[in-house]
């Protein structure tokens, strides 16, 4: 399965897209610190992770209204030659997207894992 190939992919470029400052929001830095510098999963404390989580609800909500129609597409199965396959629907937008649903999601994994 190419399950673990894709998921290496997206998150080189995800960490990579985010020191080159495609992630510009600061709000986001303990998340990165965490996901690929080390930080321990503790430095995200409750309250952070909410934060987190609304503001990329926040900017995926305002990225769904500048492209109301890319949702037609979520549901595509990504492939190991087009991992941004199902957010093509948000053009120069797919990649920003596709890190904001990875965030926000893993983010409510931590809380419910540790705060839960």
């Amino acid at each position: 399965m190419d399950y673990w190939k894709i998921q290496d992919v997206f998150h080189e470029r995800m960490r990579n897209d985010y020191e080159h400052g495609l992630i510009s929001n600061p709000i986001f830095k303990p998340y990165f610190d965490w996901k690929f510098y080390g930080a321990s999963i503790k430095s995200l404390t409750k309250l952070m992770c909410y934060t987190i989580m609304i503001i990329a609800q926040s900017e995926l909500e305002a990225l769904d209204i500048k492209h109301p129609k890319a949702h037609e597409q979520i549901l595509v199965e990504p492939t190991l030659n087009d991992v941004w396959k199902p957010y093509k629907g948000y053009g120069e937008d797919c990649y920003l997207y596709s890190y904001l649903i990875a965030i926000e999601s893993e983010t409510l994994k931590i809380l419910i894992n540790n705060y839960g």
